[in-house]
């Protein structure tokens, strides 16, 4: 039976698998977030005050869901995009995605840490910490990916290169302010990310401007 040469585990691969694996990580992680939402530990309710006083007790819990679902979205939609340049994966690449994914699967396990030890200072940091790891880690693969050298991706620009790049440090940036202001708080701090879109805008006007 045939095999390879032994330097095929360094040439680029299509896209296909990876990408597809991918998607399939983010959406199991999105959907075991909702496991966090049980009435198992409710009292047998006998009047619609007393469920609603129980279900306000929830609040925690549905906000640290709300919050990792659609930051988890959010970067799904990032990996979506950048996505759509890359023509081959080689074996570095598929490795940092690889420690992206480990930090995505994480996801709903540091959100039950935000949700039940939110007094604690580890329990807050957790959340804010995991999401800060899988934005650097998605900057860190799409700056690898997008390195002229090595022939990943195709159609993207100098000047798509270039906002990609801003708008991957800002995330980080925001993704530091989130991890420090969680520590007073709380998962309250994730509203920091609403200014991404704004600073992005801000970022990016020079570069606008300087298009035919």
């Amino acid at each position: 039976m045939a095999t390879e040469p032994p330097s095929a585990a360094r040439q680029p691969v299509s896209t296909r698998r990876v990408e597809a694996f991918t998607d399939g990580v983010f959406a199991i992680a999105a959907t075991l977030l909702v496991l966090d939402l049980t009435i198992d530990g409710f009292d047998r309710a006998t009047t619609n005050d007393q469920l609603w006083h129980q279900l306000l007790g929830l609040q925690q819990n549905l906000l640290s869901f709300v919050i990792s679902f659609l930051l988890l979205c959010f970067l799904w939609s990032v990996h979506v995009r950048q996505f759509e340049y890359l023509e081959r994966i080689d074996s570095t690449l598929t490795l940092l995605n690889t420690v992206r994914l480990l930090g995505v699967v994480l996801i709903p396990f540091t959100t039950s840490l935000n949700s039940e030890y939110s007094e604690l200072l580890a329990g807050r940091l957790a959340l804010p910490l995991n999401f800060l790891f899988v934005v650097a880690m998605g900057v860190a693969q799409w700056e690898y990916a997008t390195a002229s050298k090595r022939g990943l991706v195709e159609g993207l620009s100098d000047e798509t290169r270039r906002r990609y790049r801003t708008n991957g440090l800002i995330a980080v940036g925001l993704g530091v302010v989130v991890v420090v202001l969680s520590a007073f708080v709380g998962p309250w701090a994730f509203f920091v990310y609403l200014l991404s879109a704004i600073l992005q805008r801000v970022a990016n006007r020079p570069a606008r401007r300087a298009l035919p």
